[in-house]
């Protein structure tokens, strides 16, 4: 049985799809483990407890009056 944090290949094709991208048959296991381990800390990563940053400010020159 696949550990969690290993792709299947049915996964991988499917990420190729999406990416619109051609690999070779004989490059899909060295390309499936690459991805593993990139993909280890970004699924170990619990988004809850990261600090929620505030949206940047946006400046449209000329729009709005100004206080002088």
């Amino acid at each position: 049985m696949e550990s969690q944090a290993e792709l299947s290949m049915e996964e991988l094709r499917r990420r190729i799809e999406a990416a619109g991208i051609t690999i070779a048959e004989n490059r899909l296991a060295m390309v499936r483990n690459l991805l593993s381990d990139a993909l280890v800390h970004v699924r170990a990563l619990d988004s809850r407890t990261i600090k929620p940053v505030e949206p940047a400010v946006r400046f449209a020159p000329g729009s709005g009056a100004r206080d002088e």
